[in-house]
C-alpha cells in the first residue's frame, strides 16, 4: 500500500505538471466556461437573499445584469478566440486565484472553488477592467478640449484615420486630428446656417455628411474641406444622414416625417418615403444600403427595403427612440430609448433580445447618441449626469467614465481601436483611452 501511495503521489505530481505547462491552452479552451462560472457565482448571493443586491467591493461600481439577456445571444457572440492567456491571468489576478486554487477549483472531481469571500473578491468590473471579457475599457482621458462655441451635439470616427469630426450649434463641422493629440482643429467645415445634429463619414473616411437645423444636409470633401453637395427639400430639421450605393446616394431623415434618398450625380431627391413620423436617427444594413433603418418620434422602428420598395413590418418601442447604431456584421442593432433604456434587436429574428439600464443612467436629449464598440461586444451611452456608461452585450454594466460636468449628447467607438470619443451640453469633447 506505502508504494501505491507513493506512485499515487507521483502521479499526480506528474498530472499537475502536465496541467501547468498547458495551463495556457486550458484557459482558452475553458474560459467561456469559467467566466459563466465566476459570473454564476457572483449571482449567487442575490439569489439567496430574495431581491437584495450583494454589496460590491470598496471602490467598485455596482453589478447590473439584464435579466432578459439570453444565453444563447451570449453564446452566439463570444467565443474563445475572444479570450488569451493575458486577460484570463489577469482575471485570476483579480478574484485572489492562484494556479493551485484555480487547478484545484477546475480540475478536481466535485471540488468547489472555496477561495476566501469570493462575492467580494469576484467583482466583475475588477473581470472587465482587466480585459477579462475581450478588451479592457477605455477608462483614461487621452484628450479634453472645447470642441465648438456653443453645445456639441454629434461625434464620429474616421473609418481609416485617428481622427474623429464633431458637430455643434455654432453651425460648424469641425474635423480633430487624434493621432497628433492635437487640441486645435484639423479643418473647419462651414456651409449650415443653423447647428449640426449629426456628421457620418462614408466608407472610405473621403467624404463626411453633415445635418442641419436649416432643413438640410451637406456633403464636404476631407482632403481639401471643401463643401461639394448642399442637399435642400425637407421642410424640418435633418436629424440624420447617410450613405447608400457608395458614393452615389444618400438618404436623409427628418423632423417633417419624410426620409429622403438623393442622387449625388444630380444634387437631387430621387424618392421621398412617408413615414409619418419624425426621424430622430437612421442606419443602412450595407455599402449598398439594401435596408434602411429608421427611428422614430412615435416610438417606432421602421424599415425599408429599396430594392423591392416594400416595408417590412415596424418594431415598436416603450418610448420615442433617440439613436440607432449596427453591430459591424449587421445581425444586431442598438436603439437608445426615452424611457432611459438601451434596447439590443437581433434583427434576424426583429426582436429586442436584451434590454440595459442603470438606476442613475437617464438619455441625455432626443438625439442622444449611443455606440456598439468594433467588436459589438460592448455598449456604450452618455447620460444626462454627465457619466458615459458602458456595458457588455451580456447585460453588465462595466464600468461608467467621468469626465463630463453636464449631459452627454454622443459617444463614438473608433472602429480601428479602443477609443471613445464623447461630447456634451458644455462645448467639450473628450477622448478615452485604454492606455
Amino acid at each position: 500500500m506505502r508504494y501505491k501511495s507513493k506512485d499515487a503521489d507521483k502521479l499526480n505530481e506528474e498530472n499537475e505538471s502536465i496541467i501547468r505547462k498547458r495551463l495556457p491552452s486550458i484557459f482558452r479552451k475553458r474560459s467561456a466556461k469559467l467566466k459563466r462560472d465566476l459570473e454564476d457565482a457572483v449571482r449567487e448571493p442575490s439569489s439567496s437573499s430574495g431581491n437584495v443586491p450583494a454589496s460590491p467591493s470598496p471602490g467598485a461600481a455596482s453589478l447590473q445584469r439584464n435579466s432578459t439577456s439570453p444565453a444563447q445571444f451570449i453564446g452566439g457572440i463570444i467565443g474563445d478566440e475572444d479570450f488569451d492567456e493575458a486577460t484570463i491571468n489577469g482575471a485570476m489576478e483579480a478574484i485572489g486565484l492562484d494556479d493551485n486554487e484555480y487547478i484545484s477549483a477546475r480540475f478536481t472531481a466535485g471540488g468547489g472553488c472555496e477561495v476566501g469571500d469570493l462575492t467580494t473578491r469576484s467583482s466583475i468590473d475588477a473581470l472587465k477592467a482587466t480585459g477579462y471579457m475581450g478588451q479592457a475599457n477605455p477608462t483614461k482621458i487621452l484628450m479634453k478640449f472645447e470642441a465648438h462655441e456653443n453645445e456639441s451635439h454629434a461625434v464620429r470616427w474616421s473609418p481609416v484615420e485617428r481622427m474623429v469630426a464633431t458637430g455643434g450649434a455654432d453651425r460648424k463641422v469641425k474635423l480633430w486630428d487624434i493621432g497628433k493629440n492635437s487640441t486645435e482643429p484639423r479643418a473647419v467645415l462651414s456651409g449650415s446656417s443653423a447647428g449640426i445634429n449629426s456628421v457620418d463619414f462614408d466608407s472610405t473616411g473621403a467624404y463626411i455628411l453633415g445635418t442641419s437645423n436649416d432643413y438640410g444636409a451637406r456633403v464636404w470633401t476631407v482632403m481639401d474641406n471643401r463643401l461639394r453637395h448642399t442637399l435642400t427639400g425637407h421642410s424640418g430639421k435633418v436629424m440624420a444622414a447617410k450613405y447608400v450605393q457608395e458614393p452615389i446616394k444618400v438618404v436623409t431623415g427628418s423632423h417633417d416625417r419624410t426620409l429622403k434618398i438623393w442622387d449625388l450625380r444630380s444634387i437631387a431627391c430621387i424618392e421621398t418615403k412617408f413615414a409619418g413620423s419624425s426621424c430622430n436617427d437612421l442606419v443602412t444594413t450595407d455599402s449598398l444600403g439594401s435596408t434602411i433603418i429608421s427611428g422614430h418620434y412615435d416610438k417606432k422602428i421602421r424599415f425599408w427595403d429599396i430594392r423591392t420598395e416594400k416595408q417590412a413590418d415596424d418594431v415598436l418601442m416603450p418610448a420615442k427612440i433617440t439613436s440607432l447604431d449596427l453591430s459591424k456584421d449587421c445581425n444586431y442593432l442598438i436603439c437608445s430609448v426615452r424611457d432611459d433604456t438601451i434596447k439590443l434587436l437581433d434583427l434576424r429574428k426583429n426582436q429586442v433580445i436584451s434590454t440595459f439600464t442603470n438606476e442613475h443612467f437617464k438619455i441625455s436629449c432626443d438625439f442622444a447618441r449611443a455606440s456598439f464598440n468594433s467588436s459589438g461586444l460592448k455598449i456604450a451611452c452618455g447620460s444626462a449626469d454627465g457619466a458615459i456608461y458602458i456595458w457588455n452585450v451580456n447585460g453588465f454594466l462595466e464600468t461608467t467614465l467621468k469626465g463630463h460636468s453636464t449631459a452627454v449628447n454622443a459617444v463614438s467607438w473608433s472602429p480601428n481601436n479602443n477609443m471613445l470619443a464623447s461630447v456634451g451640453k458644455n462645448k467639450r469633447c473628450i477622448i478615452y483611452s485604454d492606455s
